[in-house]
């Protein structure tokens, strides 16, 4: 199995789309980065698992997501895409790495490889090769270079 560990702010909007975007109805996603989303899990077969501070309001349950959770999962099937699981919330004091690791290590089957998708260094340590780090500041957030750089690290031998 292939997992796109997920973020969202700063990878499916940017600073750019936030002063845009119409704030009278939720639009925290710009929908034009999720056909690079798409087409990393066309060219993968990879699932993906939301390790964003958004994934709080997600559940596999759809019935039991919160309004955010129902807003991510709609957005996403507008493109056929969904949601396979997410990271634990270890606490405050937590690393996202450390939640990335405890996910890795009770995986529910073999993860043949793994790309981390995120704007920020949290100090991937030993995830570092594995890391795709967006620009959300001066740039779209998730682009084409990125989905490439995915796309690669996800289909390479491990």
């Amino acid at each position: 199995m292939k997992i796109i560990f997920l973020d969202i702010d700063g990878v499916l909007n940017s600073r750019n789309y936030d002063r845009k975007r119409n704030r009278n109805e939720q639009s925290d996603i710009d929908e034009t980065r999720l056909p690079l989303v798409k087409s990393i899990v066309e060219r993968t077969g990879a699932k993906i698992v939301l390790s964003s501070t958004w994934r709080v309001h997600w559940d596999k349950d759809p019935a039991l997501c919160r309004r955010d959770g129902v807003y991510i999962n709609e957005t996403f099937a507008k493109f056929g895409l969904e949601i396979y699981d997410k990271t634990p919330d270890l606490g405050i004091c937590a690393e996202r790495h450390d939640e990335i690791k405890s996910w890795l290590d009770s995986a529910p089957a073999d993860v043949g490889s793994f790309v981390i998708i995120d704007d920020y260094r949290y100090g991937w340590r030993e995830f570092s090769d594995r890391f795709v780090k967006t620009e959300p500041n001066f740039r779209l957030g998730l682009e084409e270079e990125h989905a490439e750089a995915a796309v690669k690290i996800l289909n390479r031998n491990l």
